[in-house]
């Protein structure tokens, strides 16, 4: 249970925070390419209803399809205070990183309105780690991990912006556009999202990665909306939680999936099975929930 559950949930909030999931700064970079601006807090408010909805019902979910042998651990409340205990009070570095995340989620509602950007914000954040001490910078050298992203995130921002300087997204976006709106004339833009995110979400299956198809598809999908007349800001966010969404559908599918299916006690049918059907809960949710909340915030 444990393994395709904390790979379904941990999908859901990284949709939730645009800073959730390294995919998501592409994508937002990728909306503003195509007029879509979607600051922090707005990504955060229009996403909390839904995901707040997922967030709920997805473990029930995994319960059901996947029925543990251990239903019951009446031992766990005590293992966690006995640790709790040993672990003592919060120390002083604690407190501060407490503080720091706090000032982090402050400018990232109200940094559109205070001329704070996200960027800003970040550097704010480390900064004040580093004058107080609880990080050094020995520490900020060893996040290999940021570094690598800092590098590979940049190199995928410069080849969408030259696909989108030589014409290739409207082009390609326009061409499946002109293809569907031909066989889909007069059909509500509401069913042509259905299927577009559809088609979005499971061509997935063919990738390892979510940034990769991300970097490949998503300007792609977002000028086909477009084109076809969908409101852009609900075209724009479908597609943004979509990136992160789909990342559970197999065991292959993001670089959580392989260390959790390694510890081998999900079979590769029960993990395909219950990601499929996650998936398509989730996009439910998504396309009503979602999209009467945007109504009600005055998106589209």
């Amino acid at each position: 249970l444990l393994s395709p559950w904390l790979g379904n949930r941990t999908d859901v909030p990284a949709a939730l925070f645009m800073t959730g999931y390294t995919g998501n700064l592409l994508a937002v970079k990728l909306a503003a390419n195509a007029g879509v601006t979607l600051s922090w807090g707005s990504w955060f408010i229009a996403a909390l209803l839904p995901c707040l909805v997922s967030f709920l019902i997805v473990p029930l979910l995994v319960y059901w399809l996947t029925r543990p042998e251990i239903k019951h651990t009446p031992d766990a409340p005590d293992l966690a205070r006995k640790e709790l205990a040993q672990m003592g009070s919060m120390a002083r570095g604690e407190w501060l990183m407490l503080a720091t995340v706090g000032v982090l989620l402050v400018l990232g509602l109200f940094g559109g309105s205070l001329g704070v950007d996200a960027t800003t914000a970040s550097f704010v954040g480390l900064s004040i780690l580093l004058l107080s001490g609880v990080l050094t910078w020995e520490d900020v050298k060893s996040e290999k991990g940021a570094w690598d992203t800092l590098i590979w995130f940049a190199a995928l921002l410069m080849m969408a912006n030259q696909l989108k300087k030589l014409g290739f997204t409207s082009w390609f976006g326009n061409l499946i556009g002109d293809s569907i709106g031909s066989t889909m004339h007069g059909t509500s833009w509401i069913i042509i999202l259905l299927l577009l995110n559809a088609a979005y979400f499971y061509t997935h299956y063919f990738f390892a990665s979510g940034n990769a198809q991300i970097a490949a598809l998503y300007a792609v999908f977002l000028g086909v909306g477009l084109h076809l007349n969908i409101p852009a800001a609900p075209m724009a966010l479908m597609l943004a939680f979509t990136s992160s969404l789909y990342c559970s559908l197999t065991q292959y599918t993001h670089a959580r999936g392989p260390i959790l299916f390694g510890a081998g006690y999900v079979p590769t049918g029960v993990w395909w099975r219950t990601g499929f059907i996650i998936s398509l809960f989730n996009q439910a949710v998504f396309l009503t929930v979602g999209l009467a909340w945007w109504k009600v915030l005055g998106l589209y």
